[in-house]
């Protein structure tokens, strides 16, 4: 009976550093799934680009954001609790960033904007 826990536990947490790991993508990838990843959390590395704060769109994406940019492409980052970040944000910081995704379509359902919300940011060395 405890070998059974044991290996249920064990094979619980696999599938945890599985679907962890799964959420690392390039900015491509994510363009290219955002249908598939919406109102998921993923995973994205790159270098800050600062730009200037925007508006809010229809309440749902915060007003500081930064463009992220990998080998592959580029993506606005949105951050609603700028004042929480342990760390300011640099032009030319390396992160990591975990974002939920956040697809906006028109009256066609054809995706217009993908909104990336930041719920962490790392820094890199």
């Amino acid at each position: 009976m405890i070998h059974r826990s044991i290996a249920a536990m064990t094979l619980a947490m696999v599938i945890m550093v599985a679907a962890e790991a799964a959420g690392q993508m390039s900015i491509n990838t994510l363009r290219a799934s955002a249908e598939s990843t919406n109102l998921e959390l993923v995973t994205l590395q790159g270098i800050v680009h600062l730009t200037r704060p925007r508006g809010q769109l229809g309440g749902t994406c915060g007003a500081t954001t930064f463009t992220l940019t990998d080998d592959s492409g580029s993506i606005d980052v949105i951050v609603r609790r700028a004042g929480r970040l342990l760390e300011p944000l640099r032009d030319g910081d390396r992160i990591q960033v975990t974002a939920q995704v956040h697809v906006f379509r028109n009256h066609v359902q054809q995706p217009l904007l993908i909104c990336i919300a930041a719920t962490e940011i790392q820094h890199l060395r």
